[in-house]
């Protein structure tokens, strides 16, 4: 999934900057819901003229929520990570989504 976001998003001609960010926050957010979640996972990016938007759904109705994982931890950080690259984020339970603005490259 990171591959295709990777190319939409310089298709969309996203900036290699925040393009970045937008793949961490993909592989982040898939990866969750892979082990969290339940049922098929969905991924869907779309860019409009100032924000890139990233939403995974899955079946599961518990939303995710940011954790503290301790220094050994293997595990517990991936919101947290999504919380601090983008611009907003939030989880309805089967969708977790976040937001990257000011996201095209200049023209």
């Amino acid at each position: 999934m990171r591959r295709i976001a990777r190319a939409f998003l310089r298709r969309c001609r996203v900036s290699e900057p925040v393009a970045g960010f937008v793949v961490l926050a993909v592989s982040e957010l898939v990866t969750n819901a892979v082990v969290h979640g339940e049922g098929e996972v969905v991924l869907r990016i779309t860019v409009g003229v100032d924000v890139v938007r990233v939403s995974v759904t899955d079946h599961n109705p518990a939303p995710a929520v940011l954790k503290e994982a301790g220094p050994d931890g293997e595990s517990g950080r991936g919101i947290r990570l999504v919380d601090a690259i983008s611009d907003a984020w939030e989880s309805s339970g089967e969708e977790t989504w976040c937001e990257f603005r000011d996201a095209r490259a200049a023209a």
